[in-house]
Protein backbone atom coordinates (compact mmCIF):
# COMPACT_ATOMS: atom_id res chain seq x y z
CA UNK A 1 0.00 0.00 0.00
CA UNK A 2 1.03 3.57 -0.60
CA UNK A 3 0.60 6.01 2.23
CA UNK A 4 1.45 6.52 5.87
CA UNK A 5 -1.04 6.91 8.70
CA UNK A 6 -4.20 4.90 8.19
CA UNK A 7 -6.43 7.78 9.27
CA UNK A 8 -5.07 10.03 6.49
CA UNK A 9 -5.93 7.57 3.68
CA UNK A 10 -8.68 9.07 1.53
CA UNK A 11 -8.99 6.21 -0.95
CA UNK A 12 -7.94 2.56 -0.66
CA UNK A 13 -8.31 0.09 -3.53
CA UNK A 14 -7.61 -3.51 -2.60
CA UNK A 15 -7.33 -6.52 -4.95
CA UNK A 16 -9.61 -4.98 -7.57
CA UNK A 17 -10.32 -7.37 -10.44
CA UNK A 18 -12.36 -6.34 -13.50
CA UNK A 19 -13.44 -8.63 -16.35
CA UNK A 20 -15.02 -7.89 -19.73
CA UNK A 21 -17.04 -10.38 -21.77
CA UNK A 22 -16.24 -10.32 -25.50
CA UNK A 23 -17.12 -12.48 -28.51
CA UNK A 24 -13.60 -13.97 -28.30
CA UNK A 25 -13.83 -14.75 -24.59
CA UNK A 26 -13.22 -13.19 -21.18
CA UNK A 27 -10.70 -10.35 -20.86
CA UNK A 28 -9.28 -9.60 -17.43
CA UNK A 29 -8.65 -5.86 -17.75
CA UNK A 30 -7.47 -5.38 -14.14
CA UNK A 31 -6.20 -8.10 -11.83
CA UNK A 32 -5.68 -7.76 -8.06
CA UNK A 33 -5.02 -4.02 -8.38
CA UNK A 34 -4.17 -2.32 -5.07
CA UNK A 35 -3.20 1.27 -4.29
CA UNK A 36 -4.12 4.05 -1.89
CA UNK A 37 -4.25 7.84 -1.91
CA UNK A 38 -3.91 10.30 0.95
CA UNK A 39 -5.72 13.62 1.25
CA UNK A 40 -3.61 16.47 -0.10
CA UNK A 41 -1.66 14.21 -2.46
CA UNK A 42 -1.65 13.28 -6.14
CA UNK A 43 -1.26 9.64 -7.14
CA UNK A 44 -0.24 8.89 -10.71
CA UNK A 45 -1.43 5.70 -12.39
CA UNK A 46 0.92 5.20 -15.34
CA UNK A 47 1.41 2.63 -18.09
CA UNK A 48 0.91 1.89 -21.77
CA UNK A 49 -2.47 2.24 -23.49
CA UNK A 50 -4.66 -0.76 -22.70
CA UNK A 51 -2.84 -1.70 -19.49
CA UNK A 52 -5.92 -1.22 -17.29
CA UNK A 53 -5.39 2.30 -15.90
CA UNK A 54 -8.75 3.74 -16.93
CA UNK A 55 -10.65 0.56 -16.09
CA UNK A 56 -9.19 0.59 -12.57
CA UNK A 57 -9.90 4.30 -12.09
CA UNK A 58 -13.46 4.21 -13.48
CA UNK A 59 -14.29 1.29 -11.18
CA UNK A 60 -13.98 3.68 -8.22
CA UNK A 61 -17.12 5.74 -9.06
CA UNK A 62 -18.61 2.56 -10.58
CA UNK A 63 -18.67 3.88 -14.14
CA UNK A 64 -17.71 0.56 -15.74
CA UNK A 65 -20.55 -0.45 -18.12
CA UNK A 66 -22.14 -3.64 -16.81
CA UNK A 67 -22.43 -5.61 -19.05
CA UNK A 68 -20.01 -6.19 -20.72
CA UNK A 69 -17.83 -5.24 -17.74
CA UNK A 70 -17.94 -6.84 -14.31
CA UNK A 71 -16.09 -6.03 -11.09
CA UNK A 72 -15.28 -9.60 -10.11
CA UNK A 73 -13.44 -9.05 -6.84
CA UNK A 74 -11.91 -6.46 -4.54
CA UNK A 75 -12.82 -3.62 -2.22
CA UNK A 76 -12.81 0.16 -2.69
CA UNK A 77 -12.87 2.22 0.51
CA UNK A 78 -13.49 5.97 0.20
CA UNK A 79 -13.83 8.21 3.26
CA UNK A 80 -14.66 5.19 5.40
CA UNK A 81 -17.26 3.67 3.04
CA UNK A 82 -16.97 0.57 0.89
CA UNK A 83 -18.17 1.77 -2.51
CA UNK A 84 -18.74 -1.54 -4.28
CA UNK A 85 -21.39 -2.61 -1.76
CA UNK A 86 -23.34 0.69 -1.77
CA UNK A 87 -26.86 0.77 -3.28
CA UNK A 88 -27.04 2.43 -6.69
CA UNK A 89 -28.94 5.51 -5.43
CA UNK A 90 -26.28 6.18 -2.76
CA UNK A 91 -23.50 5.84 -5.32
CA UNK A 92 -25.22 8.38 -7.54
CA UNK A 93 -25.16 10.88 -4.69
CA UNK A 94 -21.41 10.37 -4.21
CA UNK A 95 -20.59 10.91 -7.88
CA UNK A 96 -20.23 14.61 -8.56
CA UNK A 97 -20.64 15.65 -4.94
CA UNK A 98 -17.72 13.72 -3.41
CA UNK A 99 -15.98 12.19 -6.44
CA UNK A 100 -15.39 14.33 -9.52
CA UNK A 101 -14.28 12.84 -12.85
CA UNK A 102 -12.36 14.64 -15.61
CA UNK A 103 -12.75 12.45 -18.67
CA UNK A 104 -10.12 11.87 -21.34
CA UNK A 105 -12.02 13.36 -24.26
CA UNK A 106 -14.47 16.15 -23.34
CA UNK A 107 -15.97 16.18 -26.84
CA UNK A 108 -17.48 12.75 -26.16
CA UNK A 109 -18.12 13.34 -22.43
CA UNK A 110 -20.06 16.56 -23.03
CA UNK A 111 -23.42 16.46 -24.77
CA UNK A 112 -23.30 18.15 -28.21
CA UNK A 113 -27.02 18.90 -27.95
CA UNK A 114 -26.96 21.17 -24.89
CA UNK A 115 -25.26 24.43 -24.07
CA UNK A 116 -22.50 24.52 -21.47
CA UNK A 117 -24.78 26.36 -19.06
CA UNK A 118 -27.34 23.55 -18.95
CA UNK A 119 -24.68 20.85 -18.49
CA UNK A 120 -22.87 22.70 -15.71
CA UNK A 121 -26.15 23.59 -14.00
CA UNK A 122 -27.16 19.92 -13.96
CA UNK A 123 -24.38 19.20 -11.44
CA UNK A 124 -25.90 21.70 -9.00
CA UNK A 125 -29.49 20.59 -9.62
CA UNK A 126 -28.67 16.96 -8.88
CA UNK A 127 -26.80 17.60 -5.64
CA UNK A 128 -27.92 20.96 -4.16
CA UNK A 129 -31.05 22.99 -3.45
CA UNK A 130 -29.72 26.15 -5.09
CA UNK A 131 -32.07 28.26 -7.20
CA UNK A 132 -31.51 29.16 -10.86
CA UNK A 133 -29.85 32.54 -10.13
CA UNK A 134 -27.43 31.05 -7.60
CA UNK A 135 -26.58 28.17 -9.94
CA UNK A 136 -25.81 30.59 -12.75
CA UNK A 137 -23.54 32.67 -10.51
CA UNK A 138 -21.70 29.59 -9.23
CA UNK A 139 -21.28 28.37 -12.82
CA UNK A 140 -19.83 31.71 -13.93
CA UNK A 141 -17.46 31.74 -10.96
CA UNK A 142 -16.13 28.25 -11.67
CA UNK A 143 -15.56 29.07 -15.32
CA UNK A 144 -13.55 32.09 -14.18
CA UNK A 145 -11.57 29.93 -11.75
CA UNK A 146 -10.57 27.52 -14.51
CA UNK A 147 -9.25 30.38 -16.60
CA UNK A 148 -12.08 31.11 -19.03
CA UNK A 149 -11.92 34.86 -19.70
CA UNK A 150 -15.51 35.29 -20.92
CA UNK A 151 -17.65 32.90 -18.84
CA UNK A 152 -20.93 34.41 -20.06
CA UNK A 153 -20.10 33.61 -23.68
CA UNK A 154 -18.90 30.15 -22.70
CA UNK A 155 -22.14 29.36 -20.85
CA UNK A 156 -24.16 30.13 -23.98
CA UNK A 157 -21.92 28.03 -26.25
CA UNK A 158 -22.31 24.44 -27.38
CA UNK A 159 -19.22 22.24 -26.80
CA UNK A 160 -18.40 22.07 -30.53
CA UNK A 161 -18.10 25.87 -30.58
CA UNK A 162 -15.21 25.75 -28.08
CA UNK A 163 -11.55 24.86 -28.56
CA UNK A 164 -10.09 21.67 -27.09
CA UNK A 165 -8.49 23.58 -24.23
CA UNK A 166 -11.75 25.38 -23.46
CA UNK A 167 -13.74 22.13 -23.46
CA UNK A 168 -11.23 20.59 -21.07
CA UNK A 169 -11.58 23.59 -18.75
CA UNK A 170 -15.36 23.17 -18.82
CA UNK A 171 -14.90 19.51 -17.87
CA UNK A 172 -12.67 20.52 -14.95
CA UNK A 173 -15.24 23.12 -13.82
CA UNK A 174 -17.98 20.45 -13.87
CA UNK A 175 -15.81 17.98 -11.95
CA UNK A 176 -14.79 20.57 -9.36
CA UNK A 177 -18.10 22.47 -9.04
CA UNK A 178 -19.02 20.91 -5.69
CA UNK A 179 -15.39 20.72 -4.47
CA UNK A 180 -15.27 16.91 -4.19
CA UNK A 181 -12.87 15.08 -1.89
CA UNK A 182 -11.53 12.96 -4.77
CA UNK A 183 -10.79 14.05 -8.34
CA UNK A 184 -10.14 11.38 -10.97
CA UNK A 185 -8.44 12.81 -14.07
CA UNK A 186 -8.20 10.37 -16.98
CA UNK A 187 -5.51 11.55 -19.42
CA UNK A 188 -6.67 15.17 -18.98
CA UNK A 189 -4.11 16.65 -21.40
CA UNK A 190 -4.33 14.14 -24.26
CA UNK A 191 -4.68 15.80 -27.69
CA UNK A 192 -3.90 19.29 -26.29
CA UNK A 193 -0.91 21.29 -27.47
CA UNK A 194 2.05 21.69 -25.11
CA UNK A 195 1.15 25.21 -23.93
CA UNK A 196 -2.43 24.25 -23.10
CA UNK A 197 -1.21 21.05 -21.40
CA UNK A 198 0.95 23.09 -19.04
CA UNK A 199 -1.93 25.44 -18.24
CA UNK A 200 -4.32 22.55 -17.50
CA UNK A 201 -1.77 20.81 -15.24
CA UNK A 202 -1.08 24.05 -13.37
CA UNK A 203 -4.81 24.55 -12.93
CA UNK A 204 -5.34 21.05 -11.56
CA UNK A 205 -2.46 21.49 -9.12
CA UNK A 206 -3.94 24.79 -7.93
CA UNK A 207 -7.49 23.60 -7.33
CA UNK A 208 -6.57 20.37 -5.52
CA UNK A 209 -6.87 21.34 -1.86
CA UNK A 210 -5.23 19.89 1.25
CA UNK A 211 -8.36 17.91 2.08
CA UNK A 212 -8.85 16.41 -1.37
CA UNK A 213 -6.85 13.94 -3.44
CA UNK A 214 -6.13 13.68 -7.16
CA UNK A 215 -5.86 10.37 -9.02
CA UNK A 216 -4.12 11.15 -12.31
CA UNK A 217 -4.16 8.56 -15.11
CA UNK A 218 -1.51 9.06 -17.78
CA UNK A 219 1.02 7.33 -20.00
CA UNK A 220 3.41 10.30 -19.78
CA UNK A 221 6.25 9.91 -17.26
CA UNK A 222 7.00 13.63 -17.60
CA UNK A 223 3.52 14.46 -16.32
CA UNK A 224 4.03 12.00 -13.45
CA UNK A 225 7.26 13.78 -12.42
CA UNK A 226 5.65 17.21 -12.70
CA UNK A 227 2.38 16.48 -10.89
CA UNK A 228 2.53 13.49 -8.56
CA UNK A 229 3.63 12.64 -5.04
CA UNK A 230 3.17 8.88 -5.46
CA UNK A 231 3.04 6.64 -8.52
CA UNK A 232 1.66 3.20 -9.34
CA UNK A 233 2.99 1.60 -12.54
CA UNK A 234 0.64 -0.74 -14.44
CA UNK A 235 1.46 -3.37 -17.04
CA UNK A 236 -0.94 -5.84 -18.69
CA UNK A 237 -3.70 -5.40 -16.04
CA UNK A 238 -1.30 -5.61 -13.05
CA UNK A 239 0.31 -3.10 -10.72
CA UNK A 240 4.03 -3.87 -11.06
CA UNK A 241 5.57 -1.11 -8.91
CA UNK A 242 4.54 1.62 -6.48
CA UNK A 243 6.42 4.27 -4.57
CA UNK A 244 7.22 7.93 -4.04
CA UNK A 245 7.89 9.65 -7.36
CA UNK A 246 11.41 10.89 -6.61
CA UNK A 247 12.53 7.49 -5.28
CA UNK A 248 11.01 5.60 -8.19
CA UNK A 249 12.60 7.89 -10.79
CA UNK A 250 15.98 7.71 -9.01
CA UNK A 251 16.00 3.91 -8.64
CA UNK A 252 13.22 2.02 -10.46
CA UNK A 253 12.88 -1.55 -9.17
CA UNK A 254 10.86 -3.26 -11.90
CA UNK A 255 12.41 -3.82 -15.36
CA UNK A 256 9.27 -2.40 -16.99
CA UNK A 257 9.59 0.83 -15.00
CA UNK A 258 13.27 0.96 -15.93
CA UNK A 259 12.29 0.61 -19.59
CA UNK A 260 9.69 3.38 -19.34
CA UNK A 261 12.18 5.79 -17.82
CA UNK A 262 14.94 4.84 -20.27
CA UNK A 263 12.62 5.59 -23.20
CA UNK A 264 12.10 9.23 -22.19
CA UNK A 265 13.93 11.49 -24.70
CA UNK A 266 16.67 13.67 -23.22
CA UNK A 267 18.94 16.42 -24.50
CA UNK A 268 21.94 14.25 -23.66
CA UNK A 269 20.86 11.69 -26.25
CA UNK A 270 21.46 14.20 -29.01
CA UNK A 271 20.82 12.61 -32.39
CA UNK A 272 21.11 9.05 -31.10
CA UNK A 273 18.34 6.50 -31.42
CA UNK A 274 15.53 6.56 -28.87
CA UNK A 275 15.47 3.57 -26.57
CA UNK A 276 12.41 1.34 -26.55
CA UNK A 277 11.12 -1.78 -24.85
CA UNK A 278 11.38 -4.69 -27.33
CA UNK A 279 8.54 -7.13 -27.89
CA UNK A 280 4.79 -6.77 -27.43
CA UNK A 281 2.29 -6.62 -24.57
CA UNK A 282 0.79 -10.10 -23.99
CA UNK A 283 -2.80 -10.80 -24.96
CA UNK A 284 -5.26 -10.28 -22.11
CA UNK A 285 -7.41 -13.00 -23.69
CA UNK A 286 -4.62 -15.53 -23.22
CA UNK A 287 -2.30 -14.15 -20.50
CA UNK A 288 0.97 -15.98 -19.81
CA UNK A 289 1.21 -18.17 -16.68
CA UNK A 290 4.13 -16.30 -15.11
CA UNK A 291 5.14 -12.65 -14.98
CA UNK A 292 3.29 -10.75 -17.73
CA UNK A 293 6.50 -8.87 -18.58
CA UNK A 294 8.72 -11.98 -18.79
CA UNK A 295 8.86 -12.23 -22.60
CA UNK A 296 10.11 -8.65 -22.88
CA UNK A 297 12.38 -8.67 -19.82
CA UNK A 298 16.18 -9.05 -20.17
CA UNK A 299 16.38 -10.54 -16.65
CA UNK A 300 13.67 -13.19 -16.99
CA UNK A 301 14.43 -16.82 -16.19
CA UNK A 302 12.32 -20.00 -15.98
CA UNK A 303 10.77 -19.00 -12.64
CA UNK A 304 9.63 -15.68 -14.13
CA UNK A 305 7.96 -17.47 -17.06
CA UNK A 306 6.16 -20.02 -14.90
CA UNK A 307 5.22 -18.28 -11.63
CA UNK A 308 3.60 -14.84 -11.42
CA UNK A 309 5.30 -12.66 -8.76
CA UNK A 310 3.10 -10.97 -6.16
CA UNK A 311 3.40 -7.29 -5.33
CA UNK A 312 5.68 -7.24 -2.27
CA UNK A 313 7.18 -4.59 -0.01
CA UNK A 314 10.77 -3.54 -0.70
CA UNK A 315 11.61 -0.85 1.84
CA UNK A 316 9.03 1.92 1.51
CA UNK A 317 8.05 0.73 -1.97
CA UNK A 318 6.49 -2.27 -3.68
CA UNK A 319 7.38 -4.28 -6.76
CA UNK A 320 6.01 -7.40 -8.45
CA UNK A 321 9.29 -8.88 -9.65
CA UNK A 322 11.39 -11.87 -8.66
CA UNK A 323 14.55 -9.91 -9.49
CA UNK A 324 13.73 -6.67 -7.69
Amino acid sequence: MLGQAEQSVLLSVQNLTVDFSTDEGNIRAAEAVSFSLQAGQTLGLVGESGCGKSVSAMSIPRLIPQPPGRISAGEIHFCGRELLSLPVHEMRQIRGREIGVIFQEPMTALSPLHRVEKQLAEVYRLHTDLGAAAIREHSREWLRRVGIADPERCLKAYPFELSGGMRQRVMIAMAMALQPRLIIADEPTTALDVTIQAQILDLMREIRGDQSGLLLITHDMGVIWEMCDQVAVMYAAHIVETGAVQELFAQPLHPYTQGLLASIPSLQQGRGRLQHIPGHVPSLLHPPPGCPFAERCPLADQQCREVAPALRAIGQRQAACWKA
